[in-house]
């Protein structure tokens, strides 16, 4: 009885001794985090119209859209702020922005040791995702290629909510 439940134990070891380690080396080496892990939130300027469908769908209440008019009828987003302290990474957001201005796939390792610096503002949210697009060929986390900076979004030939 002993004898074979030691000889299956055995066996598994053996079988796993000839295989690839799976552990990763961190910080040295990162694993490539899967499209729809729930990560950091990553919003896109150049996509965003301020209709706050994000803001309205989101059941922590942490994103905060403030818009203007402007003369040709669309919004101008003057405020655009997400308190990372209240998030609970549900991705609701992402699923309510019908022109996915914002999508999941930020680092998940932005460890802050001061708790505040977790409410982020338009600025450092761009900066965010603007490195995002750098490190990753002007790809989108959902895998549509973003402008060059200075070209035009195709949102701006899409029609806008008003």
């Amino acid at each position: 009885m002993y004898g074979a439940g030691i000889g299956k134990g055995m066996l598994i070891t053996l079988k796993h001794i000839f295989k690839q380690p799976i552990t990763v080396q961190y910080p040295e080496q990162t694993r490539n985090v899967p499209p729809r892990a729930r990560t950091n939130l990553l919003w896109f300027e150049e996509r965003c119209t301020g209709c706050s469908t994000c803001a309205q769908s989101c059941p922590d209440g942490c994103i905060l859209v403030q818009t203007s008019p402007r003369e040709d009828g669309r919004l101008n987003i003057d405020r655009y702020e997400i308190d990372f302290r209240l998030c609970m990474y549900c991705g609701l957001c992402t699923e309510a922005c019908p022109y996915e201005a914002i999508q999941v796939g930020g680092p998940y390792d932005d460890a802050v040791s001061v708790f505040d610096n977790m409410y982020r503002d338009k600025n450092v949210l761009t900066t965010m995702a603007q490195d995002y697009l750098a490190g990753h060929e002007h790809i989108y986390p959902n895998g549509r290629v973003a402008p060059q900076p200075g070209e035009h979004s195709h949102i701006d030939t899409l029609e806008r909510p008003r």
